[in-house]
């Protein structure tokens, strides 16, 4: 058995992830209190108790990747290892925490600023984001010469769902082109900005003024990186950068694990969006996540078969 481990992207948040296993380990519940004295702010009372926080860019990011660490705490108690990892856009600082290229405290901080200059940019631009579902990447780049104003193709999740960002009118308009061209749906989302955009641009760039005089370690382990859809080979902070206005290569990420014989694939962090986008790729490999009990015990019942 060869693992993979994902991270979920920021979305896929909802109120209470993570209770269950701050209930039933102490471990990860060591991880949450931790996130609360270094925030100076209970992180855990916005997970749990209130909404309207969890879904703020500001919040949602320092606790997506508080979940990501504490699952990460449950599954080497459980003593289950992993030599690959990967994250869906703001997934990625799992993978990178797991790789060991920074400490949890560094990471949390890190993300608090990258969420704040993510609102900060997103605030300056009308943007929006939006799914297309059943049309391929060479037809949607085709549509996308037609349209007025800026708009890429942003996320490319998996065969037959890509995901477009932009200037509004520009998303709009290619929804509209896409579903006349053959697409089956195209689904704006609710999303705070233009994100994997240039119109990012200045969150990039405060991000890396941000970082420079910080020390990163090179990943302990196989990282791969949205930018480029396969291993990292050097520049981690030039990643980090990057990142916030380059296109996901998500399922190039997962091909690559593919074409290197991983066959068991575990998604950290809530619900199980990157499981979906694998099976699409290839049915045949094993899927699972771990986002409670209930699904950690599922996960462990799989690994032992």
């Amino acid at each position: 058995m060869k693992i993979a481990l994902m991270f979920s992207g920021q979305g896929a948040q909802y109120l209470g992830m993570g209770k269950s296993l701050y209930d039933n380990f102490d471990c990860a519940k060591k991880i949450f209190d931790q996130a609360d004295q270094i925030l100076g702010y209970s992180l855990s009372s916005i997970m749990f108790e209130d909404e309207d926080k969890l879904n703020d860019t500001l919040y949602t990011q320092v606790a997506m990747f508080t979940l990501y660490v504490a699952t990460l705490e449950v599954l080497r108690y459980k003593g289950v290892e992993a030599y690959y990892s990967m994250g869906l856009s703001l997934g990625e600082y799992g993978a990178m925490y797991h790789n060991n290229v920074f400490d949890f405290e560094t990471g949390l901080k890190l993300l608090e600023q990258r969420g704040k200059f993510m609102q900060e940019a997103s605030s300056n631009v009308e943007g929006k984001m939006s799914a297309i579902l059943g049309m391929d990447a060479d037809t949607l780049h085709s549509l996308i010469d037609q349209v007025n104003g800026y708009v890429k193709i942003a996320n490319y999740n998996t065969y037959g769902q890509l995901v477009i960002s932009g200037e509004e009118q520009a998303v709009l308009e290619l929804n509209a082109l896409a579903l006349e061209q053959g697409a089956k749906r195209a689904i704006l989302l609710n999303t705070s900005g233009p994100f994997h955009t240039e119109l990012m641009k200045e969150a990039s760039e405060k991000l890396g003024e941000y970082i420079d005089p910080i020390e990163f370690k090179d990943p302990d382990y196989h990282l791969l990186l949205n930018t480029s859809g396969t291993y990292f080979e050097e520049g981690i902070k030039q990643e980090m950068v990057s990142q916030i206005t380059n296109s996901v290569l998500f399922y190039q990420m997962i091909e690559q694990c593919l074409d290197d014989g991983i066959d068991t694939f575990i998604e950290i962090g809530p619900k199980k969006t990157l499981c979906g986008f694998v099976k699409k790729v290839n049915r045949k490999v094993t899927v699972c996540n771990v986002e409670d009990v209930e699904s950690l015990e599922a996960t462990l019942k799989k690994l032992e078969e």
